[in-house]
Formats: structure tokens, sequence, C-alpha cells
């Protein structure tokens, strides 16, 4: 059964220096899906030292359970989040966008 779209939960607002948690859910697919995160359109990496424009961010992402962690959370993590659900059964579906400021 391919993944129905999933819901992101992303807060509106986040304290610098604090841990913040998005969770990506969705409740349809089978297999269950595994989830992928994007800011303003790019995908984070699983390993933000990875990549360049994640370098700064301090952040664990499991596709398993669809949550993204910052630990802390930095003023550059500021931008417009959405996810994405796939599980090998049609397209992959996707989130709203969210703004996190």
């Amino acid at each position: 059964v391919p993944p129905g779209k999933p819901l992101a939960h992303v807060p509106s607002s986040a304290t610098v220096g604090a841990r913040v948690v998005l969770r990506c859910s969705e409740g349809q697919g089978s297999p269950p899906p595994t989830f992928r995160w994007y800011k303003d359109g790019t995908e984070l990496p699983s390993d933000p030292k990875s990549s360049p424009a994640f370098r700064n961010s301090s952040y664990s992402l499991d596709p398993r359970t669809g949550e993204l962690v910052f630990e802390p959370v930095g003023g550059w993590d500021t931008g417009d989040y959405h996810c994405e659900a796939s599980n090998n059964v049609g397209a992959p579906q996707k989130s709203d966008v969210f703004r996190m400021e």
C-alpha cells in the first residue's frame, strides 16, 4: 500500500540553544515508509557534517521514525521544512511546508 500524505509537526518558533523535535508521521503505508526531511527544498543529509550547506547545524535524523531532533537548534536552522514518506510502493508523498523561526 503506498503511503498517504504525511503529517509534519514543526514548531512555529524555536528558542536558539534549545532541543527541538520535528516529527513526520504517516499511517497508511505498508510496508511502513521511511521519511526524509527537507529545509527550503533541500534534502537534509543524515549527517549534517557531510554537507557544506548543513555543517553549522547540529541534528539527528531517524528515517524510520521520522524524527528530526536539533540539539541545540541554531539561528541558521530557521527555514521552511517539509517531510516526505516513501516505501517503494507508489510515488513518495510530501507533507505541507511549515516555517520554523
